[in-house]
């Protein structure tokens, strides 16, 4: 049976194909498909783009809070 962390990586691993004119018709759902986690990749007369979603990094509160101030005592 598969895991939970197995059928994320291959949801994840999947890859949205698209037409040139198909994704600028459709660029709302190129960019969601790409936050969800899914590479969207668009063909081009001169060749590939491939977009991905890279989120921003977050740090953990108390990580933060750790750091301290911007005090010199």
């Amino acid at each position: 049976m598969e895991s939970s962390e197995e059928k994320r990586r291959r949801v994840l691993n999947k890859v949205q194909d698209w037409q040139r004119t198909e994704a600028e018709e459709h660029f709302s759902d190129l960019l969601e498909g790409a936050k969800s986690g899914r590479v969207q990749r668009i063909a081009d007369v001169d060749g590939v783009f491939e977009l991905k979603f890279k989120a921003s990094k977050r740090e953990r509160a108390g990580d933060v809070l750790a750091r301290g101030g911007p005090g010199g005592d």
